[in-house]
């Protein structure tokens, strides 16, 4: 013969009482003690650098192609992203005039074309703007501390004289100024820090 303890409706009390504390110390966990021992965990700083860039040739004849070569890398700790930028304030598109010869970032590139909603102000697409030239973004996901990638591409001007090139590298979360770089100079219509190539286009 089994002996009950307790009844049917007691039973039933206690189950109820027991997944009741259950959820309410889940709740606990996921709205107050993880979100503030994430928050008390020390916070990633990636430092992006462009360590080398190289034109040639130095002057290029209207039709004829030039190559730009960038080195870029992560001189701090891990970064969720890391973004090289290259934009193009002579050229209104780049649909047969920039090829990629060579990229080994683990990401797709993408081209942004004039109109194309961009990020700005170093918090990405939180303060989206419209892109005013064309330009193309180079990223890895994850970008580990001292990895370093290269590209090059290949530029066939289409007017003569000056030919600009903006560049810029930016690290995701944006958490300090060591986030981007540069970290000083001109900034472009994103508000944020560029530096600047030129040419001659004979």
């Amino acid at each position: 013969m089994t002996i009950h303890f307790f009844s049917s409706n007691t039973r039933t009390f206690i189950l109820a009482v027991g997944v009741g504390i259950s959820l309410a110390f889940y709740f606990l966990l996921s709205i107050y003690i993880f979100p503030n021992m994430y928050r008390g965990l020390p916070k990633l700083k990636p430092i992006p650098v462009i360590s080398n860039v190289t034109i040639y040739p130095s002057i290029v004849h209207l039709g004829k192609t030039f190559d730009f070569n960038v080195v870029a890398e992560n001189a701090g700790d891990n970064a969720d992203i890391q973004i090289i930028s290259i934009a193009f304030p002579n050229m209104t598109h780049l649909d047969g005039l920039v090829g990629i010869k060579r990229s080994d970032f683990t990401q797709k590139p993408v081209f942004i074309k004039v109109g194309d909603k961009v990020g700005s102000d170093y918090v990405g697409e939180e303060s989206p703007i419209n892109a005013r030239y064309a330009s193309l973004e180079f990223f890895s996901r994850p970008w580990h501390s001292t990895v370093i990638h290269h590209l090059q591409l290949q530029i066939r001007p289409e007017i003569v004289g000056k030919f600009v090139i903006f560049l810029k590298a930016i690290a995701l979360p944006h958490l300090n100024d060591f986030a981007h770089y540069p970290r000083r100079g001109i900034k472009d219509f994103q508000n944020e820090f560029v530096s600047v190539y030129s040419l001659r286009v004979a």
